[in-house]
């Protein structure tokens, strides 16, 4: 099992890298740009200018620096970067099949069962590690650039946050894992959940200014990612993290019973 999830790490370790860069670099500019409102005092009008529905979905995020200093984690260019990322980790089973590597593998006395279990690893702590990285950059950009007298934000909003994305991410990884467990090319289980990934994001915009898309929006994991509601403390982390856990387990148990009884 170790040797599966080593080679997992290494076959992926220079996409890993680019996006942690791309997050942490993210997080950087995002506390840069929150110091200069603060400095100039213009998180006021920039609550003005910027439309209803934009505020409905960044909230307090837009109104100080301690909210501007997280919003990377509920934004949408990190939070799909994130998504997409564990997606493409979560379609290793079908690229093995789409190479021929999976004959190999399996010559040896190895159940099909564990290819499932290391993508779930490697997932795992793909998750992990990419909140730690992002929480490092915070707080380290934090303390770089953080003007003299701003409040920081609260690290228990930080944590909850990381959490949020963590487990909406490791969702559609359990997602794109089903699909993966069932397809011969990597492609074809990739590009329909990324894909879909975007337009539930999309989905879940929209229903913060239309009542038919608000409805729909329920069947999002995203819907269950209320970002800028942590900034107010109006969420239901318990209920919120069971509906994505219990997707995630539904989908990973399809993963398994299709890789198990599929043709090779």
């Amino acid at each position: 099992m170790l040797t599966l999830v080593g080679r997992s790490f290494r076959r992926q370790a220079g996409i890993f890298v680019s996006v942690a860069s791309v997050l942490i670099a993210f997080q950087f500019a995002l506390i840069a740009v929150a110091a200069s409102f603060a400095e100039r005092r213009e998180f006021e009008r920039l609550a003005q200018v910027v439309p209803a529905f934009i505020q409905n979905a960044l909230g307090p995020s837009l109104r100080s620096f301690a909210g501007m200093s997280l919003i990377g984690y509920f934004e949408p260019i990190p939070v799909m970067l994130v998504v997409v990322f564990m997606v493409y980790v979560a379609t290793e089973p079908a690229a093995e099949v789409e190479a021929g590597l999976v004959d190999l593998v399996l010559a040896r006395p190895l159940a099909r069962r564990l290819l499932i279990t290391r993508t779930l690893i490697v997932m795992a702590i793909t998750a992990v590690s990419l909140q730690v990285f992002t929480g490092l950059a915070v707080w380290l950009g934090l303390l770089w650039l953080a003007p003299a007298g701003v409040v920081w934000p609260r690290l228990s909003d930080a944590l909850t946050l990381m959490v949020y994305l963590a487990a909406t991410a490791w969702c559609f990884g359990a997602i794109a894992l089903a699909a993966a467990a069932r397809s011969r090319r990597r492609a074809s289980a990739l590009a329909p959940v990324a894909i879909g990934a975007i337009a539930l994001y999309l989905l879940q915009m929209l229903g913060d200014v239309w009542s038919v898309a608000r409805q729909l929006a329920v069947l999002s994991p995203f819907h269950y990612f209320p970002g800028s509601a942590v900034l107010n403390g109006r969420t239901d982390l318990a209920l919120n993290l069971t509906v994505l856990g219990t997707a995630s387990a539904i989908f990973i148990a399809l993963a398994y019973w299709q890789f198990g009884h599929r043709d090779l």
